[in-house]
């Protein structure tokens, strides 16, 4: 078998090859004496089936394998002889094999790039991390105090400005109901779409139990009843249960806690607060590492991955248009508009992908088998489900080489951090 190797791109492969048709049905009667030996056909002994007769009924599937192998042959070779560093592996169409002439394929992989790694060892880099006040200590205990609040019966007062009640919804059009829930929780100041922000406040705040709030509303232009859609109608809520929100005392907070003291608490929240600044400092040094390193090293980039990754930065563009109600060609125009954004980040996060890489392999940081166990064990938990589904999910989605790229990434970006050197901020 004879090949060649092309470099039509820096970052591009492509190989010939041709298999003179005796080589290649040497190959396929082998293949064919493989097959007759191990399967059982009615009125053959078991390993006896003639080849004639195994070609009959399988040999066009027979010829393909054997095609296949004569390319993984190729591939190898074409990286064994050229010291190629492959991306990842050729997509190849076989189709179909004809007997009788030489067999010739061409295929194309992408490349890794080839580039000199410049310093990334002991880079100097300002601290910002500031000091606590006193102003975002107490911040911090009045919201533990939010985040330890409760919902009581609201009672005659009826539903405060920051209670929430429990609310069967209908949604009214020309007298008729096209739309109702039950069991929602609603606060006065989270209007229903559609509805005006203060007249939903001033409707719901006083009500009681068993008592109703009327507001108008504007259908929205995608409603599900085409017949109200982008026309006025009016919401019913019917307050089933109306909550106040009780926060706890800085003293009764102190309890709940398991802490004896002022101090102890202010203590708590500062090294809480500390901690919070502390992790937003290290991502902040992380990236803005990272960052000086992909504009420091230039490296061609494989055109097809750049291509992929740029697919996956406008699919999130657009996911983000439709959360804000942008559909269609206002989306289409915005996509436009931003695609010098989407394509530069394609190439950043591209130029990432082969820094971290390197690195790690300079570094011998690997990612073990058990750390990947503790990720999806993780997600899981994150998820609510169990191990095994997020793990089959994975296995069966091919995510696992992405699931050990972002472990890989975490573990260099906390090298580049570690081993940097912290400097004064300059005044």
């Amino acid at each position: 078998m004879q090949i060649t190797v092309e470099r039509p791109q820096p970052c591009q492969a492509k190989v010939s090859f041709t298999v003179p048709s005796a080589e290649f049905e040497t190959e396929f009667q082998k293949a064919l004496k493989e097959v007759g030996r191990r399967v059982k056909m009615k009125g053959f002994r078991p390993g006896h089936v003639p080849a004639d007769v195994v070609a009959r009924f399988q040999g066009k599937e027979l010829r393909q394998e054997v095609a296949m192998r004569f390319i993984n042959e190729a591939y190898k070779r074409a990286i064994d002889e050229n010291q190629l560093r492959p991306l990842n592996n050729p997509n190849v169409n076989v189709g179909d094999v004809l007997a009788g002439v030489d067999f010739s394929h061409t295929f194309e992989f992408s490349l890794r790039p080839e580039f000199a790694l410049g310093s990334y060892k002991a880079l100097e880099i300002e601290s910002a991390l500031p000091p606590i006040q006193d102003e975002e200590v107490n911040a911090a205990i009045e919201q533990a105090q939010k985040n330890q609040a409760h919902p009581e019966p609201a009672g005659d007062d009826g539903l405060p400005a920051d209670g929430m009640a429990l609310c069967k919804v209908e949604l009214v059009f020309e007298g008729q109901v096209v739309w109702q829930r039950d069991g929602l929780r609603l606060a006065p100041t989270t209007a229903l779409p559609g509805v005006d922000a203060e007249a939903f406040k001033t409707a719901m705040v006083g009500k009681k139990d068993g008592e109703y709030a009327e507001v108008a509303l504007h259908f929205p232009a995608d409603f599900e009843k085409e017949e109200a859609r982008d026309k006025d109608g009016t919401a019913r809520v019917e307050i089933k249960n109306a909550f106040k929100v009780v926060v706890p005392s800085r003293e009764e907070l102190m309890k709940i806690i398991g802490v004896e003291s002022e101090a102890e608490l202010l203590k708590r929240a500062t090294d809480g607060l500390e901690q919070a600044n502390r992790q937003i400092e290290d991502q902040r040094i992380e990236t803005e590492l990272l960052e000086r390193l992909i504009a420091s090293h230039a490296m061609e980039l494989p055109a097809l991955m750049v291509e992929e990754q740029l697919k996956g930065r406008q699919a999130m563009i657009r996911s983000e248009l439709e959360q804000q109600g942008i559909t269609g060609a206002a989306a289409d125009q915005q996509l436009a508009a931003r695609d010098g954004e989407a394509r530069e980040a394609a190439l950043k996060g591209a130029k990432a992908y082969f820094l971290i890489e390197r690195i790690a392999e300079a570094e011998k940081l690997q990612v073990q088998e058990a750390e990947m166990v503790g990720e999806l064990r993780a997600i899981a938990k994150r998820n609510r489900t169990s191990f095994e589904e997020v793990r089959d999910f994975y296995q069966k989605q091919n995510l696992f080489p992405q699931l050990a790229m972002e472990i890989l990434e975490r573990k260099v970006r906390r090298f580049l951090r570690e081993s940097a050197k912290l400097v004064a901020p300059k005044v």
